[in-house]
């Protein structure tokens, strides 16, 4: 896989598209198979977020090349547990809008509205003809 280079190599973004493109399908299997339900799409959201983790803290250091796969999925099992982690936390989101928008009073019309269909329905009923009259 990286024979002929050195084990250890700085983690440009060459390198790391490199290892990226090497191991992104084993690690999203890795993941899949650490979920407690069968969910592809989670197990690559992770995978992609393993992946932004390492980015941000190996861009510029050293990369054991031989070894990245065990990096890969320590990080990997560290963004499992995190997510797990908010997905247990007791806190209960609230949307304060809906609450608020559910205790006030309807809104009621203006004058303005009021006059508007007043003169509306005067102008409809005047031009209707009287009952028993032909036009």
């Amino acid at each position: 896989m990286y024979e002929g280079t050195a084990a250890a190599q700085t983690a440009s973004p060459s390198v790391l598209s490199d290892v990226f493109a090497t191991h992104s399908d084993r690690l999203t299997r890795f993941v899949f198979h650490r979920l407690d339900r069968a969910d592809w799409h989670l197990a690559e959201d992770l995978a992609s977020e393993t992946f932004l983790r390492l980015v941000r803290d190996y861009s510029g250091r050293e990369l054991d090349m031989t070894r990245v796969f065990g990096l890969l999925a320590t990080i990997a099992r560290h963004a499992i547990t995190d997510h797990y982690r908010l997905r247990r936390s007791g806190e209960t989101p609230v949307d304060t809008a809906d609450w608020f928008e559910a205790r006030r009073l309807p809104v009621d019309f203006s004058a303005e509205d009021y006059a508007i269909a007043d003169l509306t329905a005067r102008d409809l009923i005047a031009d209707v003809a009287p009952l028993g009259v032909a036009a």
